[in-house]
């Protein structure tokens, strides 16, 4: 059945087999779906039944769950069909899929069911990611088919960066619209800068580097470890700090290394601004959160040329672009910024200024923009 949409706004349901991991794509759409609800939309975050229970997720009963062998802190969830349609037909007018997975598969038939508009966006490369997790390369060329074949079957799909167009026009797609994305520009300040709480992680004077993300393989955390092996044989008195967690907990440990676990809010947004320095190897991003955190902050970030990341640096002004392949050029990136005081302020404050163009409150009014001009096509075609 078609769902008729009133004048007003859709109601939005966003669906993710992710919901509640610590990754850009769980934090992503809980602020998305947060900051939608102060501004007086209806939006709901829709993922599997599991052992949290807080009331900003709509939990669909799982008939299976299982993890990934390579990542045991993942787990697809399969989820019952029937609860998922009951929902959707009650509660949604535009049905928006987070993620090509066992949800998403759900949300992708539910929705065809019962006649609603379904949109998708990338927010993960997931056939990257299967080969590295794997580290069977082949496993690319197994996996693309299917995500480019779920990507296919939304009337629009939603690029984050110009990284993800490139990929979905790959995948011979051609309904693809950039989405904004955005960061709390409130939280992650500068002003937050308080060298004396790192006290508590054992650090004094030295130079601060930091790392915030999974701590897993697709994040191409060797390189990094083998460029602080060096930054810190030339500066023993320079810290690493390492946010984060994830099958590779230990990846990064060494001599200077500060390990916290997964931090979050104020505490999270007080250690962004005081670091000194970002640095992100990732080569598989699809927006880049945490450097655009980075940036707000008032720190220049070092990333990889690869994946999305660097779309959010303006090389040699608000950070550095470097090959993610190569330490020994982040190597010199982070020993170039400790060393150079005065560079390292100018890039940090024009990272604050550039950051200021994503700010979270019109990237969501830009999202509600989009939604809502699919709502008035599928009004049209309902009426003609």
């Amino acid at each position: 059945m078609m769902n008729s949409f009133m004048s007003s706004p859709p109601r939005v349901a966003v669906i993710s087999d992710t919901v509640d991991n610590i990754d850009g794509i769980a934090i992503g759409l809980r602020r998305l779906v947060a900051a939608s609800r102060r501004a007086g939309h209806t939006i709901a975050l829709i993922g599997p039944a599991g052992h949290r229970t807080d009331g900003d997720v709509v939990r669909i009963a799982t008939a299976m769950t299982a993890a990934l062998p390579m990542y045991p802190g993942y787990a697809w969830s399969v989820p019952e069909l029937p609860p998922l349609v009951e929902h959707l037909a009650n509660h949604a007018d535009l049905v928006q899929l987070a993620t090509p997975g066992p949800m998403g598969l759900a949300g992708l038939i539910a929705a065809r069911m019962l006649g609603l508009p379904v949109i998708a966006q990338y927010h993960t490369e997931v056939p990257d990611y299967a080969a590295r997790l794997t580290g069977l390369p082949f496993v690319k060329a197994l996996v693309e088919p299917f995500v480019a074949w779920f990507y296919h079957h939304a009337e629009l799909c939603l690029a984050p960066s110009q990284t993800v167009v490139d990929r979905l026009t790959g995948f011979g797609i051609e309904r693809i619209v950039r989405v904004p994305r955005g960061v709390d520009l409130a939280l992650f300040d500068p002003a937050r800068r308080a060298r004396e709480s790192l006290a508590a992680h054992g650090i004094a004077d030295g130079p601060v580097a930091l790392y915030v993300g999974r701590l897993s393989r697709e994040k191409n955390l060797e390189v990094l470890r083998a460029a602080w092996s060096e930054v810190h044989a030339r500066r023993p008195d320079a810290r690493l700090v390492v946010v984060g967690e994830g099958p590779q907990a230990h990846a990064l440990d060494g001599p200077g290394v500060i390990a916290t676990g997964p931090l979050h809010d104020r505490t999270l947004a007080t250690v962004f601004a005081s670091a000194d320095v970002f640095a992100l190897p990732s080569e598989t991003e699809t927006f880049g959160n945490v450097v655009l955190e980075a940036a707000a902050s008032g720190v220049p970030a070092i990333v990889a040329s690869a994946g999305a990341a660097h779309e959010h640096v303006v090389d040699g002004t608000t950070g550095l672009v470097l090959d993610g392949g190569d330490p020994a050029a982040f190597a010199r990136a982070i020993l170039a910024l400790f060393d150079d005081a005065p560079r390292r302020l100018a890039m940090g404050r024009a990272a604050r200024i550039h950051a200021t163009r994503h700010d979270l409150g019109r990237a969501v009014e830009a999202t509600w923009a989009i939604y809502g001009d699919i709502a008035s096509r599928v009004r049209q075609r309902a009426a003609s």
